[in-house]
């Protein structure tokens, strides 16, 4: 994204702004005092905006409450968007009218919003108590809600990835524990794919219509844990050799006919389904499992949640991964009233608002302080996506790649259109290329982390 795309909106999208301000953007909802202490006796107005519908009852009444705290100082103003958040907020930003405080987990890039000035660095409000609580580990996670060293929005929750498994199926198949290594995954699923047959039921299962997501539940947890990647962080470049014998016990598995049938066009919800209904003995997947299997596909299936295996079964050398923990909520960085817009953020962000938020399964706290006060959630299972082995990983550098993304050549190696070798070979020739040619054009800067070691940021 560059900035040349913002101007070419014009006047279309601003009045379209102006509308979805008025009245078909989102839900509204206003609390505070007539009177107070801005200028001419009234309360200072902020405006909030976010895209997340599902905390609105929680948010609803953490905005009421802070209203009432702050009553004849401060009002906030909050808006749920429905359609179309990253347009109406570029739009708002480029006519000089972001909201005050808006919600940071979007596509729309930290990079670009510092470019355009449109978020403000917090560093002059991080008081020592608030640096010590989130500590530089979550207040200065490169590219995710630091750059330059300035520090942009500070973390709540992320996305932790598992294996979920069927307790009863593992049992009839004379498995009393999940798979610790590799091969335990491979024997495993194809232990339940037998004991299952009269029922068709299968040991594994891969929504693999889309690869990239298919990946990012299963592969990248387990080839993290073991402290590698396919990006060679401590001497920036690629090496996509890391993922072959985790690739090579995905193929066993659909070699030995041990994988729900149909993986190669199965999307997550219908594989959710069949979980639900008892056919699939385990599968990688996220921390929303819980209240997938509380609303949208409730089941009587005993399932349980465990950390990914490792390659050879023994302890972690590396972290699973949290993905977009570090960023929650940003300040505009055009902001009139940037100091009761901190009041505001220094309220949401404080233990009284994010306890619950954890709480109630709203997501995972990737806070320290949170997760120490917090009772067990009441979803079923959602504690155990608390991050344990899990630490946020860098970003990855950003440039063109020609040809296909690595996930799309993994998913043809295992469906056995690519061999394996050969596919490798391509991705860190093109992908090495994509990132030496950018480097040189002056596109991006390589990332080199000589002391990088994921295993440190684990909080003991």
């Amino acid at each position: 994204m560059n900035t040349k795309g913002y101007v070419k909106l014009g006047l279309a999208m601003a009045l379209a702004s102006s509308a979805l301000a008025g009245c078909g953007g989102g839900e509204q909802t206003k609390a505070g005092s007539e009177s107070g202490g801005g200028a001419n006796g009234q309360p200072v107005k902020l405006k909030f905006w976010t895209n997340a519908r599902h905390d609105a009852d929680l948010m609803k009444t953490k905005l009421d409450e802070f209203n009432q705290k702050f009553k004849g100082k401060i009002e906030v103003e909050s808006q749920i968007m429905t359609d179309n958040y990253e347009q109406a907020l570029q739009t708002a930003i480029q006519a000089d009218e972001a909201p005050d405080i808006f919600n940071a987990k979007m596509k729309l890039k930290l990079e670009d919003l510092v470019k355009m000035k449109a978020i403000q660095p917090l560093d002059e409000f991080l008081t020592p108590e608030v640096k010590s609580r989130f500590g530089d580990n979550l207040l200065k996670v490169d590219r995710q809600n630091s750059l330059d060293g300035k520090t942009y929005s500070l973390p709540n929750y992320g996305t932790t990835w598992r294996l979920v498994y069927n307790k009863d199926l593992f049992a009839k198949a004379g498995l009393s524990e999940p798979p610790k290594s590799m091969a335990e995954l491979v024997d495993y699923a194809k232990k339940i794919t037998e004991a299952g047959k009269a029922d068709n039921v299968y040991g594994f299962a891969l929504n693999m219509k889309t690869p990239a997501s298919a990946f990012e539940r299963g592969l990248l947890p387990m080839v993290r844990l073991d402290g590698k990647d396919y990006y060679d962080w401590k001497n920036g470049k690629y090496d996509f050799e890391v993922l072959k014998p985790y690739v090579q016990a995905l193929k066993q598995i659909v070699d030995n006919k041990s994988i729900l049938p149909g993986y190669e066009s199965l999307d997550i919800d219908p594989l959710r389904n069949q979980f639900a209904a008892g056919k699939i003995g385990m599968y990688f997947s996220l921390s929303a499992e819980p209240g997938v299997y509380d609303t949208q596909f409730p089941t009587k299936v005993n399932w349980g949640v465990a950390q990914v295996p490792t390659l050879d079964g023994g302890a972690p050398k590396g972290a699973n991964y949290i993905n977009g923990g570090a960023s929650w909520l940003y300040m505009s960085g055009k902001s009139k009233h940037k100091k009761e817009a901190w009041e505001l953020l220094n309220f949401l962000y404080s233990d009284d608002v994010l306890v619950p938020y954890y709480e109630q399964g709203k997501g995972i706290s990737v806070v320290p302080s949170v997760l120490g006060k917090a009772k067990e959630p009441t979803l079923k299972n959602f504690k155990e996506f608390a991050p344990k082995e899990d630490v946020m990983w860098p970003a990855y550098p950003v440039h063109k790649i020609e040809g296909k993304p690595w996930q799309n050549v993994i998913s043809e190696t295992i469906l056995g259109l690519t061999p394996l070798d050969k596919g490798i070979e391509d991705l860190n020739k093109r992908y090495n290329d994509g990132l030496n040619n950018e480097e040189k054009a002056g596109n991006m800067k390589r990332i080199v982390e000589p002391n990088f070691d994921p295993r440190s940021q684990i909080k003991k």
